[in-house]
């Protein structure tokens, strides 16, 4: 294990890639959605739609699907798996070998439709450079989310949760064995941003950072509510909430 690295910044990806733009909301953290402000912004429709974004990055941290949910119901679960066979010229024949992934990148997946990423996922034995991760806003929907993870998730998925916008209060997480088998991997806190943000107690966030630290799960601090405002500067924070790990490769990827 490559020694974890303090970011220097609040975005914790560089490049972003969307072969699909557009959602649909499911649960409280999609109420002020920053994609679909972006679309509405622009006057574009944020109807789930092909975008000309064909060919994912090389290198870098990259977020796949930041103005979508790849594993959405718009998507057979056929249509996800041909994203991730582009994006990882990755075979089963070469998953079932052990094959490394011709490429630099590191992978970020992210979805709030945890049953539907199992599924497409089952069927690989290895993706060694991919994250995959479930949004929790609260104690209510880190539960349900969790709990869907627990039929069929594949013991070597890398796993990771973005409690972000972070609603309310979660205070099991079981991170160290959040699922049979498997441990999470990596964590982000943020509270809400934009115009009609909702509040996000401090003492909510110290506790996923108490947690965290007590399960050895790197932590990164993305913002914090404070004075009634979304801070971003680091140097803003309380002294014992300034971490942004990223537990990296030498080629600077998440690992």
């Amino acid at each position: 294990m490559n020694k974890l690295i303090q970011w220097p910044r609040a975005k914790y990806w560089d490049k972003a890639w969307n072969p699909i733009i557009g959602c649909k909301p499911c649960s409280p953290a999609c109420e002020n959605c920053y994609a679909a402000a972006w679309a509405k912004r622009f006057g574009q429709s944020f109807e789930p739609h092909k975008s000309s974004q064909t060919r994912p990055p090389r290198s870098g941290i990259v977020f796949c699907g930041n103005m979508t949910d790849l594993f959405g119901g718009w998507l057979v679960i056929g249509q996800s798996m041909s994203y991730f066979s582009d994006l990882f010229h990755y075979s089963k024949d070469r998953a079932k070998s052990g094959t490394p992934i011709p490429n630099g990148a590191t992978y970020l997946f992210l979805t709030k439709r945890v049953a539907r990423m199992v599924c497409a996922i089952s069927n690989y034995t290895t993706i060694p450079n991919a994250y995959f991760g479930f949004t929790a806003e609260n104690q209510e929907w880190y539960d349900k989310r969790r709990d869907a993870l627990y039929h069929n998730w594949p013991t070597w998925a890398n796993l990771w949760v973005s409690a972000e916008p972070l609603l309310g209060p979660i205070d099991d997480m079981k991170l160290g064995n959040i699922v049979a088998g498997s441990r999470c991997r990596w964590l982000v806190v943020g509270c809400e941003s934009g115009p009609n943000r909702r509040p996000c107690k401090i003492e909510w966030v110290e506790s996923i950072v108490k947690q965290c630290r007590t399960a050895g799960v790197p932590v990164f601090v993305k913002q914090l509510d404070i004075g009634g405002k979304c801070v971003t500067d680091i140097n803003k924070f309380p002294e014992h909430l300034r971490i942004r790990q990223v537990p990296c490769t030498k080629e600077g990827g998440i690992k």
